[in-house]
């Protein structure tokens, strides 16, 4: 009986403990992988990780043929800050090197939003 008794909340801290998220990102997996590259060497890729990182990017022949030939890479990657708030940095790469590009408005509200407390969101969708 006394058993039995202890049954019950062991079982619910087992199923606490297996469904918190990852705060390791050792443990973190890859759950979407997509790559394409053509015949001249075009490519795209993306990814998302079961932690919220993502990345995606591609790269593009310029002047094919030419001696001035180079790739084009535009891309993105998107990470979560120790916050918890969503960081989006996009990037392009070509035969002047590599910048990091300014912040796009769109990408700033969506920081934003996500960094409302999930009751002020709930509200504001009248739950």
């Amino acid at each position: 009986m006394v058993a039995v008794r202890y049954l019950i909340p062991v079982g619910i801290l087992i199923l606490l403990v297996n469904a918190a998220p990852i705060d390791d990102n050792s443990l973190a997996t890859i759950i979407e992988n997509e790559y394409t590259i053509d015949a001249k060497g075009n490519y795209r890729f993306r990814f998302v990780a079961s932690n919220g990182i993502t990345r995606e990017e591609s790269g593009t022949i310029v002047n094919d043929d030419q001696p001035n030939e180079h790739i084009l890479v535009i891309g993105r990657y998107s990470y979560f800050n120790p916050e918890g708030l969503i960081e989006m940095v996009e990037y392009r790469a070509d035969d002047n090197g590599y910048t990091i590009l300014p912040p796009r408005p769109e990408i700033d509200k969506v920081t934003a939003v996500s960094s409302l407390p999930a009751n002020a969101v709930a509200s504001l969708l009248g739950k």
